[in-house]
């Protein structure tokens, strides 16, 4: 079986923020991209696979910048809580994988889950091994403190089943940020605020003081972890640019103030807008309390809002969807079209906030997001244009290929699963 794969007079969208490029061939060897260019330039050889896409637009592989990969995969809807409670570890890592596979045949060849530890390291490593296909993980582990968002996910009368043990006081949340690099974590998560989906709390509840996001942030990149900050106030967002934060999370309540600071500092924002206008949608169908639905419904205009202040002020915004237990793998590309139709970027602004503008807030900048010789052959091939219509990436029958690594994946994703 011959190492390269020939794709040829295709409309190229490099994930650069450039325009496209029509009639173009890239070369595949191996794992990498080894020659891009205009088609009739790029000489083939003996024994190469050729894929002629003329009509067909050839994009780098799509990154959602915020999953939750442990959450039910099967076709019945759970519990959105209580799933994680009752099945075991080894259920749930079955369906965090069955998540990532969903994820790859939609377009997405990378995702970053946005709390993990032990299990999510597993299906990150089963993935990379390729003992099973799934997009790429980058896995967070998540330091959360007692009654913070992380830990109202699980009822206080079940604390043998929290997914994650709490860590109080700056030496505590110092050794857990240790223990995930012994672990073998891509970076740590941290909450700056309550959340809307915890039970029990509320949106403008504290996160961890001052002194112990300090202390978290410094002993991450001491060890070489970025941060992720999950904040929607304006007191969680401060306290989480103040320590020091790579990624931002929801930032439901910027301000001037605080989106100058973010481009003084570089941090990226993931607006995760999949998840607010879907428990505005259909929260109430998919079975969320009537406290979820208010906390959900009084952030939506806010975060609207804020998010629209980070873009016009050139804040870099990434793509990320927040598919879980609430959002249902699969229609991850529907991002792009909020991040368009919502906040006013391009089609193909929004494709770099799921492609390089991504890649660099992951730490992969230098190997995925974009087409060009070196970089991993993570590929999407789509039916149509999506820089003139988004709505393209959310139709399975428009994806025909995905490329992963250099290995070629058919897509056949049932509507049922790309539909919340």
């Amino acid at each position: 079986m011959t190492d390269r794969v020939v794709l040829t007079h295709a409309t190229l969208v490099d994930g650069t923020g450039a325009e496209p490029r029509p009639d173009m061939t890239v070369v595949v060897e191996g794992e990498y991209i080894s020659e891009v260019g205009p088609s009739g330039t790029i000489s083939g050889a003996p024994g190469d696979l050729v894929h002629d896409l003329r009509g067909a637009t050839l994009l780098p592989g799509l990154i959602d910048c915020h999953v939750h990969l442990r959450a039910n995969a099967a076709a019945r809807p759970a519990d959105v809580h209580l799933w994680n409670m009752v099945n075991s570890a080894e259920t749930q890592t079955l369906h965090a994988l069955a998540n990532a596979r969903t994820a790859l045949y939609s377009g997405f060849t990378t995702v970053r889950d946005m709390a993990g530890s032990r299990l999510e390291a597993a299906v990150r490593d089963a993935i990379g091994a390729r003992v099973l296909d799934g997009a790429r993980v980058v896995a967070a582990g998540l330091v959360g403190m007692t009654a913070g968002h992380g830990d109202m996910f699980c009822p206080a009368t079940m604390d043998e089943r929290r997914m994650w043990a709490p860590a109080d006081g700056v030496d505590e949340c110092r050794k857990r940020v240790r223990e995930y690099a012994r672990l073998g974590m891509d970076l740590i998560k941290i909450c700056t605020s309550g959340g809307t989906l915890s039970a029990g709390d509320r949106t403008e509840w504290r996160n961890y003081t001052l002194a112990e996001v300090d202390t978290i942030v410094d002993e991450a990149h001491a060890l070489g972890l970025r941060v992720a900050a999950h904040a929607h106030t304006r007191a969680g967002i401060e306290t989480a640019l103040t320590a020091g934060v790579d990624t931002l999370e929801h930032g439901s309540e910027l301000d001037e103030r605080l989106v100058e600071r973010m481009l003084e500092q570089g941090t990226a924002l993931c607006p995760t807008l999949s998840i607010s206008e879907f428990m505005v949608e259909r929260g109430r169908e998919r079975g969320l309390a009537p406290e979820q639905l208010d906390k959900a419904r009084a952030l939506r205009e806010r975060r609207l809002e804020s998010v629209r202040l980070a873009y016009r002020s050139g804040v870099r915004l990434i793509a990320g969807t927040d598919s879980s237990n609430t959002v249902r793998f699969g229609a991850h590309a529907r991002e792009l079209q909020l991040l368009h139709q919502e906040i006013g970027l391009s089609p193909l602004e929004a494709l770099t906030a799921a492609t390089s503008a991504a890649a660099e807030a992951l730490g992969l900048g230098e190997r995925t997001g974009v087409v060009a010789p070196g970089r991993w052959a993570d590929l999407l091939v789509v039916d149509g244009d999506p820089v003139r219509d988004l709505g393209v990436l959310s139709e399975p029958g428009r994806l025909r290929a995905v490329f992963q690594g250099g290995r070629e994946y058919a897509p056949a994703v049932p509507v049922a699963l790309v539909t919340p």
